[in-house]
């Protein structure tokens, strides 16, 4: 198997003999947590393999301090991609670095190495074939939107300012009770985030709770997925 080929890896189990608090696999573009399933015991599966098209992929493991004055102790474990797939025959890999027990399931579902493109027809490249399932998602709707509903004077206002930073929202900003639900509010910590506001419901006023649900309705209908509602 050719070491240029990408790794791809359907597993990741890991068993240290020391306690441990977390660990996460690292590789370019990627970084993610591996979830514990019992006392020093992490292992996680991805029905989409993760592809490592790089020369290395590390563990980065923060293990349990005894001490509340001790420094918590950090370990970057690197594991070389050809040593991987080398011994990939039997769809897993396994290693011992500092007491910790590795195990990478191998994805059986490899490319062939040798596959020559027929002419007239397009071949994908790689990185089109190999796209991660979240990027297709955020292609298909790249915006998150949110409506903000309650009661006047409940603190919505605070809550999109605080939990957004989205200024505008602000009461000084805005009377009390009164917000233009069609305003789009676009979160600057993450402009994947657009939210509205809702004007608050008063005791005995249908007016404000008929507007949210046309509001409601008319997004449902957008053709657009990123135009429609996501969550209230």
């Amino acid at each position: 198997m050719s070491a240029t080929q990408p790794l791809r890896i359907s597993y990741i189990e890991l068993r240290s003999a020391k306690d441990v608090e977390y660990i996460e696999v690292l590789f370019p573009g990627c970084r993610r947590s591996i979830r514990q399933q019992d006392k020093n015991h992490f292992r996680e599966e991805f029905p989409q393999p993760l592809t490592v098209q790089g020369e290395a992929l590390s563990f980065l493991v923060r293990w349990k301090k005894w001490y509340s004055f001790c420094k918590p102790c950090v370990s970057n474990i690197q594991i070389n991609v050809r040593d991987v797939l080398s011994d990939s025959r039997s769809h897993k890999f396994r290693a011992e670095h500092s007491k910790l027990d590795i195990t990478i399931g191998l994805s059986s579902d490899h490319p062939p190495a040798d596959v020559v493109p027929t002419q007239g027809k397009s071949t994908p490249s790689s990185n089109d074939s190999l796209r991660p399932t979240t990027e297709a998602l955020l292609d298909q709707c790249p915006r998150f939107r949110i409506l903000v509903i309650g009661q006047s004077g409940v603190g919505k206002s605070t809550l999109i300012q605080r939990a957004f930073g989205i200024e505008q929202a602000s009461a000084e900003n805005l009377k009390p009770g009164c917000a233009v639900i069609e305003e789009e509010l676009v979160s600057p910590q993450n402009d994947r985030f657009v939210l509205h506001d809702s004007n608050g419901f008063e005791p005995a006023d249908n007016v404000n709770c008929d507007a949210v649900k046309l509001f409601i309705t008319e997004r449902k209908k957008r053709e657009l997925v990123k135009d429609q509602l996501h969550a209230v």
